[in-house]
């Protein structure tokens, strides 16, 4: 299993951050389902729990399907029957602690992903925030990710870009290449990921592709589109949340249907 820590620092607020991360699920969730026949995010559950088994502080629970084909490599769907490539999401939010599970029915106990977050006021400093023991922690290695760092992979996307964008609400940014050595303003999300996928011949090529791609990858986009997009965000509520994630459930699973009428 692949253990890697990823170390976002963004020019935020923890708190602000709380109400960021939820209206971009809620906003990704809407616009990615239906761009394809059949494929999207069907929300199944999304309600407070008080209790869980993996020890986290009472909170908010959701429970996804995540239909994917499009989005995975050629050398994955060309091994795998098309039945097996969803995803179920489980997330437990407890803010500012998270962790979100995801599981694959035809791999079984053969796959296992898994994000646990912290989300701290300081700039990436803290050893170990989510608290890994044993060989575990030894096993992790630490990727800082700067958002307003050109990357080969990660090509900048017009309207998406950090490094030009600034706030009308705050009047926060532009943020340069090296912005939170001086911003009065700056968090980390820790995010340790846990990656397994035995599968023979492709193991080891999976789980790379995966930190890399599947995971690093959309962890930048999905950054600085949060961070570009603050002027929609700031200022909201959790009533405005929770009534945003209602209204895209229903939006989803209407789309879901529409688009299996038609494939069918």
């Amino acid at each position: 299993m692949l253990v890697k820590e990823y170390r976002l620092l963004l020019p935020l607020t923890a708190e602000e951050y709380h109400i960021a991360q939820l209206y971009m699920v809620a906003k990704a969730s809407a616009e990615e389902t239906g761009k394809e026949v059949g494929e999207g995010i069907e929300i199944v559950r999304n309600e407070p729990y008080v209790e869980n088994e993996h020890g986290l502080p009472p909170g908010q629970y959701t429970e996804k399907i995540m239909h994917l084909k499009s989005k995975i490599p050629r050398f994955i769907t060309a091994v795998l029957p098309e039945s097996a490539l969803q995803l179920i999401e489980r997330s437990w939010n407890a803010y500012p602690k998270s962790l979100t599970i995801y599981e694959n029915a035809y791999m079984g106990e053969s796959f296992h992903l898994s994000v646990e977050s912290m989300h701290a006021n300081d700039r990436g400093t803290q050893a170990n925030a989510n608290g890994l023991k044993g060989a575990e922690l030894d096993a992790r290695k630490v990727d800082y990710i700067n958002v307003s760092c050109s990357d080969a992979n990660h090509k900048f996307v017009e309207g998406e870009d950090p490094r030009t964008f600034q706030s009308k609400k705050t009047g926060r940014g532009p943020f340069l290449e090296r912005w939170f050595e001086s911003s009065p303003v700056c968090m980390c999300a820790y995010k340790v990921v846990r990656l397994r996928f035995k599968m023979w011949g492709i193991q080891t090529k999976v789980e790379q592709w995966g930190q890399l791609y599947g995971l690093r990858g959309p962890f930048v986009e999905y950054h600085r589109k949060l961070i570009c997009w603050m002027d929609e965000w700031m200022g909201l509520t959790m009533a405005d949340i929770r009534k945003m994630e209602a209204e895209t459930r229903e939006a989803n699973r209407s789309k879901l249907v529409t688009h299996g009428e038609q494939g069918a």
